[in-house]
This record gives C-alpha cells, sequence and structure tokens, in this order.
C-alpha cells in the first residue's frame, strides 16, 4: 500500500490490460533501488520500456499530460512519444541511451525539448536506468520525467537581459569591473583590459593586484581616499581620474567610477561595481595644449588657481561679449565685475577637487541683460595631482549605475549605465510581436507607459509614419540576413502635443529559434531632434549668415554657400550647388589643397591667409579657416569654409608704417616748437626792452604814431609768444603725475578767489558736486579750467537777468562728468562750432579784455590731464561746459 502511494495508478492497471505496468509494479516491491529511484525521479512522468520488445513502452499519466495530452487516448508504444521531442534532442537521446547501454556508470541524464500540444515548448530533465540481467544485457529501461520549463524560462529571461544590457555597454566603450572588498575577488571585461592595450588572457590570474599592477603609483593613494570616503557614506559614487600602464610602455588616462551595491551583515562594503572610461586625450589636451582651447568651438576657459586666464576660445569673447581679445593674464572677476558671491563659492569648491556643473543657470550682466549658461567647473590637475587650476565648459556626464550580485549585481550594474544615458530601451520578439520599453521611451513622445498600454509593435506603427516604418523593414530585414552586424535607423515619431520628433533607433537580434530565424531583439531610441534639425537647417543658416560661408561635402561639392561668398569672389548668379569646388575656381593654390586635405583628415585650420583673384580678375587679400563637419556616425562629411576679406586690414598695415614716419615727423616738429618758441621769447623779450630804452632816451617822440605803433605790436608779440609758449608747455606735459583731487574742494578753493568779482557783478555760483568725488589731474591745471569757465561765466553774463553759474558731476564708468552752466550771452554754435576753440576766436566783440585766447588754453589743459570738453549754448539763453575728466578707479 506505501509502494501504490508513491506511484501514479494506471487505469489500465486495474484492467490488467498491459503487462509492463504489472511488472514494473512487481519489481518497485521486490527492488528497493526501483523505490527510491522512484522517489527522487517521478515528479512529472514516468516510464516503462521493454527492450526485449523495443515497440512496447509503458508511460503514466502524468507523463502525457505534462505535454498537454489526454493519457487515454496516447497509445504505450515507443514512436509516441518521438514525434513531439525536437529533432536535434531526440538524436542526444539516442547517443545517452547507447552510451548508458554500454557502460551502466554513464549516467543516463539529459535535457530534452517537448513540443506541447498547444504549439510552446517544454523543457523536461528525462533520467533514466536500465535493468539487465545476471549476463549484464539490458532488458527493461525505467525513465522519469521532471518539468524544469519555468527555470529555463527564467535563465532565457536573463540571458536575454544580459545580451540586452551588454549590448547597450558595448557601444559606449566602457571597461567594466566587479571586486569583492573583502576577497579581494576581481572581474574585468574585455574592454577593461584593451584600454591599456591587453587581452584578458594576457592578464590572467586577475585580481585587485592587476589593476594596482598598472596604475601610477602617485595615484594609489589619492584612489584609496575617494574609496574611503565612499564606503563611509560621503561620496554617493567613487569617481577618480587615474594614470595606467599601457602595454606599449606609455601612461593611459582613465576615467574610474564605482559603487558599492552590497554590504555584509556588519554593514562593511561587500561587491563594488564600476566603470573605466578612456580620458588621455582629454588629459593631454588640457594639460599640453593650450591652443586647443584658444580654437575650440565651444565657450571654453581655463584658469589658474587665483582665478587668473590662462587661454580662452573665440567662442569665449563672441558669446560674453568681451571687447578685450586678450584677457589672458587678468582675473576672471576684472572681466565680469558683475559676479556675485555664490559664483565665487563654487570656483573655491571647485578649487577644492569638486566637479559642479549646472544644466540652467541665470548670469546678470553689468549692463542689465541676462544670459543663461548651461555650465561645468572642473578641477585640472598638475603630474602631481595637485589641483592646478579650473577648466570652465559646457558638459554633459552620464552617471553609472551598477548591477547587484549575479542577477542583482548585473542589473544594478547595467541600469546604472542605461538610466544615465537617457535611452529609451525596447525588447522586441520577432516571432510574437511581444514588446517591452521602459519609461524614457514613452517619454521622449510625451508620454508615460501606463498611457501607451497595452504595449506592443503597434505602439511603434501608431506614433510613425508609413515612409520611415518601410524603410525601418528594409533595414531590419538586412540586418535579419546578417548583412549588417546591427539596425540603424533615423525616423520621425509623433509626439503627444502634435510635433514631430527625430529618434536614432538602434536594435540587435539576441536570440534565434531552432531554424535559425530571429526571435528576441534588444535595442534603444535615442533623442536627435535638436542635432538632426541643426544639421537639416545648416543650408539655411548658411545661406542667409551675412558672413562669406560655403558647405561642402568630403569629394569637395557645394551644398550651400552665403551670399557674401558670391559676393566676395564676384561669382555673380551662376549655380555653384552640386558642383566642384575646383570647377568653380580653377586656379588654387598648392598650400590651399593642403589645408583641405589636412582638414578633410579631421584638422581645423585658421588664420590661413592668401591672395586670390576673383571671377572679374580683382585681387583681394583673403583670410581662411576650414573646420570639417561629421554626419551622425562621427564620419567627416565635408568641410565649412569662412572667408573673410582682408585687403583693407592689409592696406592699413601699410599705413601703419607710414604713420610710424608721421610720428618721428611730430617728434621733431614739437622740438622744434620748443626751440621756436624759446629763441622768439629772447628776442621779442630784447626788442621790448631796446624800445623802452630808445624812449628813455628819446622822451619827446612818446606820443608820435608810429612810435606808438612800435609799442603795442612789441606788446602784442610778447603777448603771443607766452601763448604759444604756454601751449607748448601743456602739450609737452602728459609725462607728469597725475594726482588724485577732490573736486568740490577745488572748486570752492577757486570760487573764494572770485567772491569778490562775483558779487561786484551780482552773480552766484553754486557748488553742488558733492563730496568724496576725486579726479585725477594736474592741480595747476585744474585751477586754470576752474577758473577760465567760472570767470568767462561772469564775464559773459547776461545784465537782462539775475546771474548765476552752477556747478554739479557726476560719474560714469569712465569719467567724472562736471557739468558748468551759466544763464549768460550764450554762443551761436551753429555759426561759430567749428572756432569755439581756437586761438584768439572772440564771439562777443563788445566785452572789454576778450582776447580769444582763455578757451583755447582751457581744451589743451583739460586733453593735456586725458579729458575732453563737450559744449551746448544758446544765443541770450546761456551756455553749459561738460567737462569729461578720468578719476582713479577702485
Amino acid at each position: 500500500m506505501k509502494l501504490e502511494k508513491k506511484i501514479d495508478v494506471d487505469p489500465i492497471l486495474d484492467s490488467g490490460e498491459h503487462y509492463l505496468q504489472k511488472e514494473l509494479y512487481d519489481l518497485v516491491k521486490k527492488e528497493s533501488s526501483i523505490f527510491d529511484f522512484l522517489q527522487v525521479g517521478a515528479l512529472d512522468g514516468l516510464w516503462f520500456w521493454d527492450l526485449l520488445d523495443p515497440e512496447n513502452v509503458w508511460m503514466n499519466a502524468s507523463y502525457w499530460t505534462t505535454f498537454g495530452y489526454d493519457p487515454k487516448e496516447m497509445p504505450h508504444k515507443a514512436d509516441s512519444w518521438q514525434d513531439i521531442v525536437f529533432k536535434e534532442d531526440l538524436k542526444n537521446i539516442y547517443a545517452n541511451f547507447a552510451s548508458h547501454a554500454e557502460d551502466p556508470t554513464c549516467p543516463y541524464d539529459q535535457i530534452v525539448r517537448f513540443r506541447h500540444k498547444l504549439g510552446h515548448t517544454v523543457w523536461v530533465r528525462c533520467r533514466g536506468m536500465m535493468l539487465r540481467d545476471k549476463n549484464g544485457k539490458p532488458i527493461k529501461m525505467l525513465g522519469a520525467h521532471t518539468d524544469i520549463t519555468d527555470i529555463k524560462l527564467k535563465e532565457e529571461e536573463l540571458r536575454l537581459q544580459s545580451a540586452f544590457f551588454e549590448q547597450v555597454i558595448y557601444g559606449t566603450g566602457l571597461g567594466t569591473w566587479k571586486w569583492n572588498v573583502k576577497t579581494g575577488e576581481t572581474i574585468f571585461n574585455e574592454r577593461w583590459a584593451e584600454i591599456i592595450g591587453y587581452s584578458l588572457a594576457e592578464l590572467e590570474p586577475i585580481s585587485i593586484n592587476t589593476w594596482m599592477k598598472y596604475s601610477h603609483s602617485d595615484d594609489l593613494e589619492k584612489s584609496n581616499e575617494l574609496l574611503q570616503a565612499h564606503f563611509k557614506g560621503k561620496t554617493s559614487i567613487y569617481e577618480f581620474e587615474a594614470r595606467m600602464k599601457h602595454k606599449n610602455g606609455d601612461y593611459v588616462w582613465v576615467l574610474d567610477r564605482g559603487k558599492v551595491v552590497s554590504w555584509d551583515e556588519e554593514g562593511n562594503p561587500e561587491w563594488m561595481v564600476g566603470s573605466h572610461q578612456e580620458i588621455t586625450e582629454k588629459k593631454n589636451t588640457f594639460e599640453k595644449n593650450r591652443l586647443f582651447i584658444e580654437q575650440a568651438p565651444s565657450a571654453i576657459a581655463m584658469f589658474d588657481t587665483n582665478m587668473i586666464y590662462l587661454a580662452a576660445s573665440q567662442r569665449w569673447y563672441d558669446d560674453y561679449g568681451i571687447e578685450d581679445k586678450n584677457v589672458v593674464g587678468k582675473s576672471h572677476y576684472e572681466v565680469f565685475p558683475e559676479i556675485d558671491e555664490r559664483w565665487k563659492i563654487d570656483h573655491q569648491e571647485c578649487l577644492s577637487g569638486k566637479v559642479l556643473k549646472s544644466d540652467e543657470d541665470r548670469f546678470e550682466r553689468l549692463d542689465g541683460r541676462v544670459q543663461w549658461l548651461t555650465w561645468e567647473l572642473r578641477p585640472w590637475y598638475t603630474n602631481d595631482n595637485k589641483v592646478d587650476g579650473i577648466l570652465m565648459h559646457t558638459a554633459d556626464i552620464t552617471d553609472i549605475k551598477l548591477k547587484e550580485e549575479e542577477l542583482r549585481l548585473q542589473s544594478a550594474f547595467f541600469e546604472h549605465i542605461i538610466d544615465g544615458t537617457g535611452l529609451g530601451t525596447w525588447k522586441w520578439n520577432v516571432k510574437t510581436g511581444e514588446t517591452i520599453l521602459n519609461e524614457r521611451w514613452a517619454e521622449m513622445i510625451g508620454y508615460s507607459l501606463a498611457e501607451l498600454e497595452p504595449i506592443s509593435l503597434g505602439t511603434w506603427l501608431e506614433h510613425s509614419t508609413k515612409e520611415d516604418q518601410d524603410r525601418s523593414n528594409k533595414l531590419l530585414k538586412d540586418h535579419f540576413l546578417n548583412k549588417t552586424p546591427f539596425y540603424e535607423c533615423e525616423f520621425k515619431m509623433k509626439h503627444k502635443n502634435g510635433e514631430w520628433i527625430w529618434v536614432l533607433d538602434r536594435g540587435k537580434v539576441v536570440s534565434w529559434d531552432e531554424n535559425g530565424d530571429p526571435e528576441w531583439m534588444v535595442g534603444s531610441h535615442q533623442e536627435i531632434t535638436k542635432k538632426k534639425k541643426d544639421f537639416e537647417r545648416n543650408r539655411l543658416f548658411i545661406e542667409q549668415t551675412p558672413s562669406a560661408i560655403a558647405m561642402l561635402d568630403n569629394k569637395m561639392n557645394y551644398l550651400a554657400a552665403s551670399q557674401k561668398w558670391f559676393e566676395i569672389y564676384e561669382i555673380g548668379d551662376i549655380e555653384i550647388i552640386g558642383k566642384s569646388y575646383y570647377e568653380i575656381f580653377s586656379e588654387i593654390s598648392k598650400a590651399r589643397k593642403i589645408n583641405i586635405v589636412s582638414c578633410l583628415k579631421g584638422n581645423i585650420v585658421k588664420n590661413y591667409e592668401e591672395k586670390v583673384n576673383t571671377k572679374s580678375g580683382k585681387s583681394k587679400w583673403l583670410s581662411w579657416e576650414l573646420r570639417p563637419w561629421y554626419s551622425n556616425d562621427n564620419e567627416i562629411g565635408g568641410l565649412i569654409i569662412h572667408v573673410s576679406d582682408i585687403t583693407r586690414i592689409k592696406k592699413e598695415e601699410e599705413l601703419k608704417s607710414l604713420l610710424k614716419v608721421a610720428e618721428e615727423q611730430n617728434r621733431r616738429l614739437k622740438n622744434f616748437a620748443h626751440i621756436v618758441s624759446h629763441n622768439l621769447k629772447s628776442h621779442s623779450g630784447n626788442f621790448e626792452m631796446l624800445l623802452d630804452l630808445f624812449l628813455q632816451e628819446n622822451p619827446e617822440i612818446e606820443d608820435n604814431e608810429i612810435i606808438k605803433l612800435f609799442k603795442t605790436a612789441s606788446s602784442n608779440l610778447s603777448d603771443t609768444i607766452a601763448h604759444l609758449n604756454e601751449v607748448v608747455l601743456i602739450n609737452t606735459s602728459l609725462d607728469k603725475s597725475l594726482v588724485p583731487m577732490e573736486l568740490k574742494d577745488a572748486i570752492d578753493e577757486v570760487v573764494r578767489g572770485v567772491s569778490a568779482i562775483a558779487l561786484e557783478s551780482k552773480v552766484e555760483i553754486n557748488n553742488l558736486v558733492n563730496d568724496n568725488i576725486d579726479v585725477l589731474a594736474i592741480p595747476a591745471y585744474l585751477d586754470s579750467i576752474l577758473l577760465n569757465f567760472i570767470t568767462n561765466g561772469i564775464k559773459y553774463r547776461s545784465k537782462q537777468r539775475k546771474s548765476h553759474i552752477t556747478l554739479s558731476a557726476v560719474k560714469n564708468r569712465k569719467y567724472v562728468v562736471l557739468s558748468i552752466a551759466d544763464n549768460g550771452l550764450g554762443i551761436d554754435l551753429a555759426k561759430h562750432r567749428s572756432k569755439l576753440f581756437g586761438m584768439y576766436k572772440t564771439f562777443h566783440p563788445n566785452i572789454k579784455n576778450s582776447r580769444g585766447i582763455g578757451l583755447f588754453i582751457t581744451k589743451n589743459q583739460v586733453e593735456a590731464i586725458g579729458g575732453k570738453i563737450e559744449v551746448t549754448s544758446t544765443v541770450n539763453q546761456g551756455t553749459t561746459f561738460k567737462i569729461y575728466m578720468k578719476y582713479e578707479k577702485d
């Protein structure tokens, strides 16, 4: 009774219709080994085979129900089960049978695939034992089935998931690692070894010592510090830039990132996973080549630890409107005085070794303009791993997530990377149409996954165009036929907001069925709308740009050209799109051809000057810049050529040499003026003295008209020479030191000196200049300037109204502007503006003692201290002089 409970009772047994079933029961009662076997093996099917009469085999009910058949309808014949076994597996069954028959120690134990009645695959572990006669000849065989379909499906799911993640990581070019912190067990992928020039086989045996062996000794201490900080929870991930010894003897730079993904029961780190990304070129660029930064197409600048500029790209100057084209050596805070404290705090944090970035930030300029910036601050290091400054530029760094333990370690590892890429991912069963998308896939077209349910291949078809579907199907077919290593297609998708976005769709078949047909395929969606639109708009941009720009393919055929390009070369209205560059310009210099070839290899050619002949035969000097442009697969698609007409600049260079000659002549003329003014003064003084002696000897002729004329001429000559001497003295005093002077005090001093004249003339003088406004001046000049303008205001007052003179001042970014306004007679500027500051020019003939020298001398004095004068005036309404004077900056 006990044995009967262990074995399924077949209905046929009760009727006594099958001898093998009865014989098996008898054997079970007699042989305990058979009973033990059934205890372990008979789970999902039991069979007993007569090897002496091989057509007969008995199968219990579970055997057939496992495969979806009715046991009552199935015959107990050998060929009844062979029709539902996969052909490849049937061959293995016979081979295993033969081995077990020949050698009882060779187990009959194998995995076999059966085709279920409903069409799906059932995986079975099939174990058996042969019963032999006393001579060892097999006479019967007992077998047991265990359904392991669920296990195999899980294994397949894990394999597909691994293939999916590996496909995504393969595209990133990352070396990956797993490290057991406690035991030292270390696992690298092949790419990790390739980065330092080896295969994994060459690095065997792999351990943590493998990394230490090839790491630069100076980096180990810093790396350990960062690891300990991560172990203590001070950082969310471990990140370090390290040097590793390449097989060729050189050092390569890698960006090493990792994360602890499992901890032991005591809270200590156990398993850690991470990646290596080679950054040698980036490090060498910043450490060895400032020229790269200066020629970079993006806005990028390099600073030392004091935020002094070491280099800046042309785009940096353009983006921020920096007029001073050489900021190297200047403080960042001097170039941008509007920078507030929060930026300075960020700079100091970066100098402490932190990498800071922002996807969006507001920058208010000094003139009130607002710029929104995406920025990244990254410290740059010297060879001794010391922070030596900051690189400021735009960047997008993808974070990596790591997997945990076997499946958890693997999933965490790959998902960490994928989440950071921002990719929409998909899995597609080519045979059944089953489709799996991640949340990001839906986000790209403005939905959540829940809104797109139920997910299927139709989800994609619904949001794409028929034209793109046909093109995609052709590329898929090529991939299925192994014509391409992977599937890749660019197409449009309908966004929830009604607009179309562009995506780059990549995928690969990762499993094939028994017939060699594709089964599971995995891939990703990457939005490239901006990149696509930028590329598609290039022609329109180039055609409308005010600069002379042309875009050519890699065969030097025209794709687009601006109107300015036609004008500079005087091409006229001929059609050049699609034509060869060499066809339009047959006379091309050897130097230009060399530069074109160099650029097509990926080099940027700048500041190349050449004299060319236009279509009309006119000669021009042009400055060239050639840059390669790249297609979506990062291949050079052709060139963008920008030219500037520098013919005028070349002519200006010729003029500069002439100016040098003029400057030397001016210097000689100035010396000549000194000599002439000195000698004339001596001679005129002698003449005046001799005339006085002559009159002393002959007093009776003092009233003689001719003598009076001589006296007047002598006096006028002396005055003229004195004035000329004063002007010469002013114009040669530029090398005198300018000193800070408090403007209000200087005005008060002059006003006190003329107070008697002002009182007598009934002129009110108002000094409205604020305290603490300083100007840079020569004290004697400032006193003379103020005295001249104030006394002029008194002299040319109007007697028709109460007179006043008002002095006020404001400070702008470059000057202190002093305004001296009166309500006097005024000047007819429409008539006299051109000669206002001329020598001996007067505008009020009825005013006594008006010699016309005051404004002339005052203007020279203002210009001598680096200032300038502006004037506004209306006849009979007054005059306002504005004197611009420099001041000492904080």
